[in-house]
């Protein structure tokens, strides 16, 4: 493939793997940082594409290495934030990154690209469709809409959604049927309100109004409002009463009961760019109450407010949550 046909790295894929670079370099990293940054690295080919193009000019970073902490940092930092130096960046890397040769892997990733509707990290978005259900994205989410004169079929590509069907008054066939296909089922909506995240190995649904099938081939479960369910390849199961309102977001909320401290601290992380750790000490502390999603380091203050911790800040991108 020419270096003219070839596709450059997206700015925030790169700015990922800056920050894992930034987070690895800055003397603090423990082990959970090296196995975060390991699990971004597989989680998409292109992730990897960029961190090998990070890799590829050992000098370069051999060097930032040696400098002192706040300087590398400072480098890194600037080059994300302006994309001239971070167009920069790829020249120094000799980068026009090839995925050609990644096959189905890098086919998955146009399919991402060209999702018809999406959201950044920290972004969420509410979209009326056409049929008159109103679809809302979470951070960091994907999905493809198609309807046809018999179904309406929306597929999670990634990330968390949360639908509110609609009436479907101006089909000319009628009712048609509602289904969100994700990687491990594909989910019936009887007239309802009901939200879909997309994990790693496994899709969390979680149903508001009315009632959901799940479908995964002859095997069918039905959910009633209320009900969450965790559903892998193998199966599903359904889960206790949640520590987590699943819908709150779509308000910019994250509203919990009891939940562990490292399991909130995990879910703040998803709304904004870099890192928000929790030190062992503090990680099954638990926590309840209400976070505004639009300020996550206004929500860590309060946190640090009302409970016995503290938050430590290393860069604007790094923040840990310790014991007070």
């Amino acid at each position: 493939m020419s270096a003219a046909t070839r596709p450059e790295l997206p700015d925030d894929v790169l700015d990922q793997a800056i920050m894992w670079l930034v987070r690895l370099q800055s003397g603090y990293a423990d082990e959970q940082v090296v196995q975060g940054c390991l699990q971004w690295r597989q989680r998409h080919p292109l992730h990897e594409a960029a961190w090998q193009a990070l890799q590829a000019n050992e000098a370069t970073f051999s060097s930032l290495s040696g400098m002192p902490g706040g300087v590398a940092h400072a480098t890194l930092e600037r080059m994300q934030h302006h994309p001239l130096d971070r167009r920069r960046l790829l020249q120094w890397l000799g980068t026009g990154v090839l995925i050609g040769g990644m096959g189905w892997q890098s086919q998955g990733l146009v399919r991402r690209w060209g999702a018809d509707y999406s959201t950044a990290v920290g972004e969420r978005r509410a979209v009326m469709l056409a049929d008159g259900s109103r679809l809302h994205l979470n951070t960091d989410s994907a999905v493809n809409v198609a309807f046809t004169h018999s179904q309406r079929l929306v597929t999670l590509v990634q990330g968390e959604i949360f639908i509110e069907t609609g009436p479907d008054s101006g089909s000319p066939t009628g009712r048609r049927s509602f289904w969100v296909h994700t990687a491990q089922a594909r989910l019936e909506a009887l007239g309802t309100a009901f939200a879909v995240r997309q994990g790693d190995s496994h899709t969390r649904l979680a149903v508001e109004q009315s009632q959901v099938v799940i479908h995964q081939g002859i095997r069918q479960q039905l959910v009633n409002a209320g009900e969450q369910y965790a559903i892998s390849l193998d199966g599903c199961s359904r889960l206790p009463v949640g520590e987590m309102d699943a819908s709150a977001w779509t308000r910019g909320q994250l509203v919990v009961r009891s939940m562990p401290m490292q399991a909130l601290v995990a879910e703040l992380a998803r709304y904004q760019r870099g890192w928000i750790l929790c030190a062992p000490q503090v990680a099954e502390l638990k926590v309840s109450g209400v976070f505004q999603l639009e300020d996550i380091d206004h929500a860590l203050d309060a946190l640090a407010g009302s409970m016995p911790v503290k938050i430590e800040r290393a860069t604007r991108f790094w923040r840990r949550v310790v014991a007070g």
